[in-house]
């Protein structure tokens, strides 16, 4: 595993020199549709979650619209440095699709992507591969989980790496790797599965 890579479940050891400005700030963007009709309540209630936990959080409501329009409505969002993506891949193209979009966001951000049920590894490793600016620190969910378990490793994730950022006010390689880690540990205590991948 080298610094600055992708690693899942087991294997990071290094990190390498990205850093973000500043603690946590979110901006949650649901893209999935509410293709089934319950997306939409779990993105506000994963959203109205971080305030609760003291995590701050870029605008009052998620942001919802379609995968043609999320580098848009990213870029006009104002004031944030980290992104919860939320949105539910059916297969490669719908992945390639959301990763050729991602690539015209223009700002230095921190990002997670939550999939549900549903995820698309592809997704995982253009993200992993990528060399622009943004998301050069990200942790993307790889295998499909339970919409618990996907809101328990997220909203533990934003909570480690807020507390461990307040020093220096910045966001590291390490802490994300460090969030990453306590989320992980939390699904394994409450038996739940899934993997989330981590570039740091």
């Amino acid at each position: 595993m080298t610094a600055g890579g992708f690693g899942g479940g087991g294997g990071l050891k290094f990190w390498g020199d990205a850093s973000i400005e500043g603690r946590p700030r979110v901006l949650t963007v649901d893209i999935t549709g509410n293709r089934e009709g319950w997306e939409h309540d779990s993105a506000h209630r994963v959203h109205l979650s971080m305030p609760r936990r003291k995590i701050s959080v870029a605008a009052e409501l998620p942001l919802i619209g379609e995968v043609s329009e999320v580098a848009r409505m990213i870029n006009g969002a104002g004031d944030f440095n980290a992104m919860l993506l939320l949105c539910r891949p059916a297969d490669s193209d719908a992945a390639v699709q959301i990763w050729s979009r991602l690539q015209e966001v223009n700002t230095n951000a921190l990002l997670a992507i939550c999939t549900w049920d549903t995820a698309e590894p592809l997704l995982a490793g253009a993200i992993g591969e990528s060399t622009g600016s943004f998301g050069q620190l990200a942790v993307v969910q790889e295998s499909p989980m339970s919409v618990r378990a996907a809101g328990l490793f997220f909203m533990k994730f934003f909570a480690e790496l807020d507390m461990h950022s307040e020093a220096t006010d910045s966001m590291t390689g390490k802490m994300v790797w460090f969030g990453h880690s306590k989320a992980r540990e939390i699904l394994r205590r409450r038996n739940y599965e899934g993997r989330v991948s981590l570039k740091a």
